[in-house]
């Protein structure tokens, strides 16, 4: 899928950030970026997926979720970080960083803000579990992903537990599968979880340096996408586990569904969407992290 409005290198694991255009930076962000980075620093444990361990914890066709649930377990133990801790991390990207937030350096400094913002709704989404089973959602969504072989984004290089995890977290389209799989309680919660953040907690900076992208355009396509998909209004109280997801007639019906609202809505989503998926950026980022070791 064409990418229309760009998020296209988000997926950028932390060991990675340093690694493409770090000369295009002035001397106190690269400073400041290298030491929210570092695993010591109390705040590295509030960018999610770095504190996870990845892009390390994984490589190319890894299906082991039992490994990732472990991870996941391990770091939903641990205390959430606060949202003055967030702010602070916020302030001092404009503190030390104001000058470099430019188009040259989407794919490292833009990369580095954008994973900052999303990070307290990727906390919620990957300690989320299903209230009947107890199993995390991620690893039941990853899971019969792997089961129905659906790659992330139909991207091979994206074959991995990092792709599958950040693919889901949220799952923006019934891509390469349908509307049903799309529809499931899980992912409409983790997509609640996802568009809540977004309006409670605006963006506080521009979240793509070569474009105008903030919280609100991201939250107008995830909710066009349930709401045309699944029949869902996302950012409140939805409840999806008893509700459960729509059956394969809703699913199927979807389809039309999509069409109509595109038609009767020409500035939604349908004419702009926000890609969330990988778009092999998770090969890239852990190739260049083993390049670096």
């Amino acid at each position: 899928m064409k990418l229309l409005t760009a998020i296209t290198l988000v997926t950028l694991g932390a060991s990675a950030i340093f690694s493409t255009s770090e000369a295009a930076l002035s001397a106190g962000c690269d400073a400041f970026l290298r030491d929210i980075g570092t695993p010591t620093n109390p705040l590295f444990k509030c960018r999610v997926y770095s504190a996870l361990g990845f892009p390390a914890l994984t490589s190319p066709h890894d299906h082991d979720t039992p490994k990732l649930q472990k991870a996941l377990d391990d770091y939903c133990a641990t205390p959430a970080c606060t949202p003055e801790q967030y702010a602070g991390v916020y302030k001092d990207f404009q503190t030390h960083c104001a000058a470099d937030m430019v188009a040259d350096n989407q794919d490292t400094l833009g990369v580095t803000m954008y994973f900052w913002y999303v990070s307290p709704a990727q906390r919620e989404a990957v300690c989320l579990q299903e209230p009947s089973t107890k199993k995390t959602c991620v690893i039941e969504t990853i899971d019969a992903m792997i089961a129905r072989k659906q790659l992330p984004d139909d991207n091979p290089n994206q074959d991995d537990l990092y792709g599958y995890l950040q693919y889901v977290t949220p799952m923006i389209s019934p891509k390469g599968t349908d509307a049903k799989s799309l529809c499931t309680p899980c992912n409409q919660e983790v997509a609640n979880i996802f568009s809540k953040h977004y309006t409670k907690s605006p963006s506080p900076y521009n979240l793509n340096f070569r474009q105008t992208l903030d919280s609100a355009k991201l939250n107008t396509d995830l909710q066009y996408q349930y709401k045309a998909n699944c029949k869902v209004t996302l950012g409140g109280d939805i409840d999806a586990f008893k509700t459960g997801s729509k059956d394969s007639k809703d699913s199927k019906d979807s389809k039309d569904n999509t069409k109509d609202d595109t038609k009767d809505n020409k500035d939604s989503s349908a004419n702009s969407l926000v890609n969330f998926s990988l778009g092999g950026v998770a090969a890239t980022a852990m190739a260049v992290a083993v390049a670096m070791l």
